[in-house]
This record gives C-alpha cells, sequence and structure tokens, in this order.
C-alpha cells in the first residue's frame, strides 16, 4: 500500500513546482505528458488519443499532450508513481494496478460485479463510477494519495479471460493448483485463491517473458491484449471465464488538476465523458476481429456454456465474504453500487 504521509509529501513538492508553471499564465497555454500501458491499437489506447486531440481543438490549440502509448515510458504502477512524483501530467493505469496505491477501488474488479456481456458490463460500470455512492469513493481516493479520476475506459479490451499453455479450462476444478500469474493488485490474489489456483504475483513488464519461458500455467487478460501482446502464440487455450473487467482510467494528481484554469477542467471533463462512450463503442466494434485473429494463431477460445459460468460465478462468492473484501466494500457500500449499475429498460 502506498504510504499516506509519502503521498502527500510528493503532492506538495510537485504542488510548488506546478505553481512555478502555471504562476506565469498570461500565456495560457499548457503542454501536458502523458504516459501510459494502453497501446494505440486497442480501445483505450484509442480513447486516450480521442481525448487528447478532442480537448487541444476545443481549447483552440492552447491545450497539447505528449503521448506515451504502450508502457514507452512508465509501466502501469510505475506511471502512478512517476505522476505523484510531479514527472509527468496524466497516467493512465488500471484499477486493479491501483489497488497497489489504494484499495478503494477493489470494487471494480470484484468477480462478476457486472455482467460479462461486452454491450452490457461496461455501461453497468461506467454507470456505477458516475453515480453518487461512485464519486463519494472517487472523494476518499482523492483525499488518500491525491489521486483524480479524470475519465475511465470501463472495457479495455473486455472481461478477463485466461490463457492457458497446455490446461484447458472450463469448470472451477480444472484451475485447481495451476499456476496463474496475476498482478500486483492484493485482490486478484485473493479471486485465484478461492479458486483454489496457485497464484504468482507478477509486474506486468516481465509477464510474456514468463509466459513463454513457463514460469506459470495461465495468464488472466482480456481478449485483444492476449493478441497483441502475442500471449496466444505461446497458449493452446483461451477460455472466457468473463469474471472481471480491466477498465483503464486517465488519473491526474488532485493539486495539479485544482491549479488549471477552470475552463480547461470543465473542457477535459466534458470530453472525457465523450471518451468513455467512445472506448465502449471501438471495442465492441474490434472484438470479434480479435478473436478471429486469435483462432487463426492457433489458439483454441473456449466459450463456456450457461451452466460452466454459473460455476464460476458459485466458486467466486467466498471473495465477497472475505475479511479482506469487506473491509474495503463492506456490504451496505456493495448493495449501493449494485443498485447504481442496474440499467434501465
Amino acid at each position: 500500500m502506498f504510504n499516506l504521509s509519502m503521498a502527500r509529501g510528493i503532492a506538495s513538492v510537485a504542488a510548488i513546482a506546478a505553481s512555478g508553471v502555471f504562476g506565469a499564465a498570461t500565456a495560457q497555454e499548457f503542454n501536458f505528458t502523458y504516459a501510459g500501458y494502453p497501446s494505440p491499437q486497442i480501445s483505450s489506447g484509442k480513447a486516450v488519443n480521442f481525448f487528447a486531440e478532442e480537448v487541444e481543438k476545443r481549447t483552440d490549440g492552447r491545450v497539447k499532450f505528449t503521448i506515451h502509448h504502450s508502457g514507452s515510458l512508465y509501466q502501469e504502477e510505475k506511471a502512478i508513481e512517476a505522476l505523484l512524483a510531479g514527472s509527468i501530467d496524466f497516467a493512465a493505469a488500471g484499477t486493479s494496478t491501483i489497488g497497489v496505491f489504494t484499495r478503494h477501488y477493489d470494487w471494480v474488479n470484484l468477480p462478476y460485479i457486472v455482467s460479462g456481456d461486452l454491450t452490457v458490463g461496461p455501461r453497468q460500470l461506467l454507470q456505477m463510477i458516475n453515480s453518487d455512492v461512485g464519486k463519494e469513493i472517487q472523494a476518499k481516493v482523492e483525499d488518500e494519495i491525491g489521486l483524480k479520476l479524470v475519465f475511465i475506459m470501463p472495457s479495455n479490451g473486455g472481461a478477463r479471460a485466461i490463457a492457458t499453455r497446455n490446461v484447458r479450462l472450463e469448470v472451477p476444478a480444472d484451475i485447481h493448483n495451476v499456476k496463474q500469474r496475476v498482478s500486483l493488485a492484493p485482490l486478484d490474489m485473493v479471486i485465484n485463491d478461492e479458486w483454489g489456483a496457485n497464484p504468482t504475483p507478477v509486474p506486468w513488464a516481465d509477464t510474456f517473458t514468463g509466459f513463454s519461458q513457463g514460469m506459470f500455467e495461465g495468464v488472466q487478460i482480456p481478449i485483444p491484449h492476449i493478441h497483441n501482446v502475442g500471449f496466444d502464440e505461446i497458449a493452446k487455450y483461451i477460455t472466457m471465464v468473463n469474471f472481471q473487467y480491466l477498465p483503464q482510467v486517465m488519473w491526474v494528481r488532485t493539486d495539479f488538476w485544482d491549479s488549471l484554469p477552470e475552463d480547461i477542467r470543465s473542457t477535459m471533463t466534458e470530453v472525457g465523458q465523450e471518451a468513455a462512450l467512445y472506448e465502449m463503442r471501438v471495442d465492441q466494434e474490434a472484438h470479434q476481429s480479435f478473436r478471429e485473429a486469435i483462432t487463426q494463431r492457433g489458439a483454441e477460445i473456449i466459450d463456456l456454456t450457461p451452466d460452466q459460468m454459473a460455476m464460476w460465478q458459485d466458486a467466486s462468492q467466498g471473495v465477497y465474504e472475505s475479511e479482506e473484501v469487506a473491509e474495503y466494500t463492506p456490504p451496505e457500500l456493495l448493495a449501493r453500487l449494485r443498485e447504481a449499475g442496474m440499467l434501465a429498460e
């Protein structure tokens, strides 16, 4: 867990630095540096480009972004550390990765918190994030570590599948004692422990090498990431367990955000809402092509039957009953979130 006093100390230093830059606001021109994992080939990376281009257009060029995609400048958790240190201005990192710094977003990654249907689940997540209870949670994160959510990319490749080198997964019993790469976020360990798997936390930067060398049997990521990174060139099977989304979020330091002119903040908020909808649409349009590309490489995609999916959902219920989850997402908070995620007919 990221140390609160450390975060505030970093934020204070960054605020001083920011005041030096923005104190002379006569020119009213802003050149922001962004770093994140999303590739420009997938929906979340395209949404970042959409956001940067639209903000520049609607501010008549007063705001410009230097974009560093695909972890070329910083990988996931390192991007957040750099953001807090004031080395960059904006960063994208998943709600799973943010669990290294704060547990208040664990609820987003709880198993089957929303539908695994790509046309439904991301809409539910977006609605929950934008609800009153979602905003209450965001306020806690801002206070705890000084990070503000600019906009969410709720789909980010769709629900999480499991790619395996040799083991065919259809029912939860198939994953018992099978070594799985999980992220550094504590919730991933809780979920895989509940399934009876053998979870091994591995930084994202080391995941492809570990998978190719057989250090672990399975990786748990969405379909486009499986293809773009090349996991499907190694995996024999990809099982659509669809247990969790890995939304990317555009983050900014709260003190940095507050230092910006109100019209710039308003424009970025407006464009961010549009970017979230754009990201979901792009993902839905591209998903089938990624499935076809994976199949062409020789991996078998396993779509679970309703009965098999129900077995995975049942096997995941213990996660909600664990003390660790209840501490950060107590039942009453979970009930409010579920209600907020109910879609109108």
